[in-house]
């Protein structure tokens, strides 16, 4: 029998910010051209390798038994809508994604860049909470923030879609605090389609949408690493999002640590 859970016993889990998970060596390096530390390029050959490694160790510290409850389907609990960047990852949840966590991933965490899997996640499966997340330095935002005239056709598209974000911010602020404030201004754009997509289902109490940011900048002043909630259901105030019944189930200091804005009142 499929498993379904209320909306709020997963804020428990989205509270956490802990890896229940060992990660390979081999894969543990930072890095990146979005503005981290540079790390030595591995070849194909070494990337395959860690890659089969790595799963070796999985498989190490998951037997046989771990599989049965989705030998024939699957009963995750929550739809997550989010960026292909690397440094974005289910173990930020700090919970078993196996069989709980339904990922949908483009650059930009893009509702209608992905629309058929949202459905998939949301009519079908379906789970009672849709994730939007975005992150910091999301390279996605600043690309639109500037010319991408000489991106491929496919990236091109594909940050077409951001026009409406860009084109809505404010341009006061020097560069960096304007990039922090369109990766929420997307998050709030992403949820607003979704609600559309979507307002069967959210005015029947089947489902909660909610907007985050990863922040694993410290932009929000709440730890490197944590997952801000900055939208639910199109609410975008932080005090009312914190008296959201969503959150009932959280602790006032939880709430706190976990609930913000850069860009209030948007």
């Amino acid at each position: 029998m499929k498993r379904i859970y209320p909306a709020r016993h997963l804020f428990l889990s989205l509270a956490v910010a802990t890896s229940l998970f060992v990660v390979p060596a081999a894969f543990a390096s930072g890095g990146g051209h979005d503005g981290g530390t540079a790390a030595p390029a591995k070849s194909a050959e070494e990337t395959i390798k860690a890659a089969v490694n790595g799963n070796e160790q999985f498989k190490a510290h998951h037997d046989s038994h771990h599989f049965d409850a989705f030998q024939s389907g699957q009963a995750p609990n929550l739809t997550v809508v989010a960026c292909s960047d690397s440094r974005v990852h289910t173990q930020l949840f700090g919970m078993q994604p196996d069989n709980n966590i339904f990922v949908i991933r483009n650059i930009g965490n893009q509702i209608k860049n992905a629309e058929g899997s949202v459905d998939y996640g949301v009519r079908h499966l379906p789970t009672r909470v849709l994730l939007v997340l975005g992150h910091s330095s999301c390279g996605a935002i600043k690309a639109a923030m500037g010319d991408y005239s000489g991106e491929t056709t496919g990236i091109k598209a594909e940050l077409d879609a951001l026009k409406p974000v860009i084109a809505a911010e404010d341009r006061n602020d020097e560069t960096n605090t304007r990039w922090g404030k369109n990766v929420e201004r997307n998050v709030d754009f992403q949820v607003r389609t979704a609600m559309e997509l979507y307002k069967d289902k959210i005015a029947g109490g089947e489902l909660t949408v909610v907007g985050g940011v990863y922040d694993f900048n410290d932009l929000y002043g709440k730890g490197r690493g944590t997952l801000v909630v900055t939208n639910i259901n199109g609410e975008t105030n932080p005090n009312l999002i914190m008296a959201h019944p969503a959150l009932k189930e959280l602790g006032k200091g939880e709430v706190v640590n976990h609930v913000g804005s850069l860009a209030p009142g948007l």
